[in-house]
């Protein structure tokens, strides 16, 4: 097959590290792939991140894939969009047989260029939820169901995420189709076992440090749980517009010496060397992170939100209410000395890039029929 994949950047974002892997695993079974999305000047990648993109992007090209970079494909609306819009509809001169479009920006205009039988959308979540104003999400609403009538099929991550767009009246059922995010577990398992050594960490969380992830809520959280141990630590691994105001926070709340803010750096070895994992996000497309924290062995206590709740239940961890910080650090506390980490190994099984692959072709070809 001759597949298109197109998204709006290429970061170190589960929607980006997806659509890779995806373009990745299917040169390697021989079809011709397509890989095009915006500049990522946008992106705050650390130089250790952009290596790693950069990797796995040399993969693709080595497996015979092919990229292209849309110079006007940002993720802010403006008069570049129409430039945008042509740079796709060009590259649709290519007549693919599958083309397939992740993530809002690419979404929107992947769908209205593309005149084609066999066009496919993933959100990787929505924003539907903790992004904007009920006035500003009201008008995406109606978008994302005009353009789900141009699309053969839509992919959910989870079915909670599915459940959510056919609540709205976005796509019908029969469009709409369950395929988790893959993860490479093996490799996940294979340097934690190479990493494995002593705690340092009682919690540690991944993420952007951007209002919809919730670290405040964190925060105010590990405030309660230093109450009761006072050497407890906590390692956040990322960073963003937020850090500033969060380190402020842990400041006040006098536990400065009980967060560490690692910036965007390998998270596998603080999940080595970690007795949990926590995503308090306040919406959340799957959740990558937490089943990379699966991978290590680790039981997971997450917010009460679509693409989490889905993940975890009462064998690998817990869902709590994250606006409550005594029952969240109630809940960590707890995790520390719960007997879930073979359950939670076992669990990220389920979310292995093979499973991911196994339902893209079943899909794609159910699509040309």
């Amino acid at each position: 097959m001759k597949i298109l994949h197109l998204i709006t950047r290429m970061d170190r974002g589960g929607s980006a590290v997806n659509t890779l892997l995806s373009g990745i695993e299917q040169c390697r079974l021989g079809h011709q792939v397509t890989l095009a999305y915006g500049p990522s000047f946008e992106s705050d990648m650390s130089l250790q991140e952009q290596s790693k993109v950069d990797v796995n992007v040399a993969i693709f090209k080595a497996l015979g894939g092919k990229i292209a970079v849309l110079p006007a494909m940002l993720r802010s609306m403006g008069i570049h969009d129409w430039q945008a819009y042509k740079q796709i509809k060009l590259l649709l001169t290519q007549d693919f047989d599958i083309v397939h479009t992740h993530t809002s920006k690419a979404g929107a205009l992947g769908r209205l260029a593309a005149k084609h039988e066999t066009m496919i959308h993933t959100p990787h979540g929505h924003i539907f939820h903790g992004y904007f104003g009920a006035f500003k999400t009201k008008v995406f609403i109606i978008i994302e169901r005009f353009l789900a009538r141009r699309s053969s099929a839509l992919i959910a991550l989870t079915k909670a995420e599915r459940d959510d767009h056919l609540a709205l009246s976005i796509g019908t059922d029969e469009q709409w189709h369950v395929i988790p995010s893959g993860v490479d577990v093996l490799q996940i398992e294979q340097q934690i076992q190479m990493l494995r050594g002593e705690i340092k960490w009682d919690a540690v969380s991944v993420g952007r440090l951007v209002p919809i992830k919730g670290m405040e809520r964190l925060i105010a959280a590990w405030a309660k749980v230093c109450e009761r141990k006072k050497d407890a630590q906590l390692a956040l691994i990322g960073d963003g517009e937020e850090r500033h105001t969060l380190e402020l926070q842990a400041d006040k709340l006098g536990i400065a010496e009980n967060v560490y803010f690692a910036g965007w750096t390998d998270p596998l070895p603080y999940l080595a060397s970690a007795r949990c994992f926590t995503l308090l996000s306040h919406n959340e497309g799957m959740g990558r992170a937490v089943v990379e924290a699966f991978a290590a062995s680790l039981p997971c206590v997450v917010s009460d939100v679509c693409g989490l709740r889905e993940l975890v239940d009462d064998s690998v961890g817990c869902v709590i209410n994250a606006e409550q910080p005594e029952k969240v650090a109630s809940a960590l506390l707890k995790e520390w000395d719960d007997t879930t980490r073979n359950a939670a190994k076992e669990r990220a099984k389920s979310y292995s890039v093979q499973t991911m692959i196994d339902g893209l072709e079943e899909l794609y070809q159910h699509v040309r029929t």
